[in-house]
Order: C-alpha cells, then sequence, then structure tokens
C-alpha cells in the first residue's frame, strides 16, 4: 500500500495587492458558485475585490493563505469596541481538510485577543456546515440565527460568540 501524500505546505501572509491581485476574489467567486450563491462583484462582495480597502489596519486585517504562489484561502476582520468579528473566511474546495482553515481562524482570533477584545463574532450561511464543525472545534457557540438583508441571495445564517477573555 503507497503512502498517503502530504498536503502541501501553505502560508498566510497579509494581503497585498502587488502580489495577490484578485486572488481573493477569485477563491469567494468559487466558494459560492460552488453553492450556487449569486455572486456580486460591484456589490456585497466589492470588499474582497478591494481588500486593502474594506480592511484598513488597525481595526481591520485582511489576509490570505498560499499554495505556492496562488491564493487559496481568505480572512478578514473587524474589530469596534471590544469585540472582533470574523469575515470572509474561505477555502477553495480542493484545500479543506488540510488546516488551513483552522490556521486562517487561529490568525483572527490572535489578532482579536492583541487588539484587546474580549469576544469575538462570526455569521456563516447555515449550509456552510465544514466552516461550522471548525468554529465549534474553536470554542465558538451559536448565538442566533437571521436573514442577511445585504446578501443578494437573503440566506440564513448562524451567528456564532466565542469569548476571548
Amino acid at each position: 500500500m503507497a503512502a498517503a501524500t502530504p498536503p502541501p505546505p501553505f502560508r498566510l501572509e497579509p494581503y497585498d495587492r502587488a502580489r495577490h491581485g484578485h486572488g481573493p476574489a477569485l477563491v469567494v467567486e468559487s466558494v459560492y458558485r460552488e453553492f450556487r450563491f449569486t455572486w456580486q462583484p460591484d456589490g456585497y462582495h466589492w470588499d474582497v475585490l478591494h481588500p486593502e480597502k474594506a480592511y484598513p489596519p488597525p481595526d481591520h486585517f485582511f489576509d490570505v493563505a498560499l499554495i505556492g504562489d496562488e491564493v487559496v484561502g481568505t480572512i478578514g476582520g473587524s474589530a469596534k469596541d471590544g469585540v472582533a468579528e470574523l469575515k470572509r473566511l474561505y477555502l477553495l474546495d480542493r484545500c479543506r481538510g488540510l488546516g488551513i482553515g483552522h490556521a486562517l481562524a487561529d490568525r483572527f482570533v490572535a489578532w482579536a485577543r492583541a487588539l484587546g477584545c474580549t469576544r469575538a463574532i462570526l455569521w456563516s450561511d447555515k449550509r456552510f456546515t465544514d466552516a461550522h464543525r471548525l468554529y465549534g472545534k474553536l470554542g465558538f457557540r451559536v448565538m442566533s440565527e437571521r436573514i442577511c438583508e445585504e446578501d443578494p441571495d437573503k440566506s440564513p445564517e448562524w451567528g456564532y460568540t466565542l469569548d476571548l477573555a
């Protein structure tokens, strides 16, 4: 029996337009197409085409996961009044289960704690069951649900919370 092929090495780094271009948008668009959601680059998804404008430091951040030079994952965050919100955690389908999503989420939690946030929240479409398992492993708990009115699909979402104190 042949030995399993190890997963390719990946790295996380802050988004940089010169190096990463529209890589984040390509990842998010791929996931949206996979789940048959509406892709709206000039509206609801403007932020992943312009992360440097949508997520300005220090109270925002946007990182990418790369395998080689290819952007394969994204994560963003915003912080206000001691609460950090995880945004845009997406991975290409072929990169799930490799530890990349966990590393991206850990990056968010470390960033939030470094800012002194005492709580983290996130909203996730109810169909993203793989992501929900990850959030549970990280200690996030469901706090509520909603219909995301800004989303062109008006998707039902779970709200999660994590105590950072």
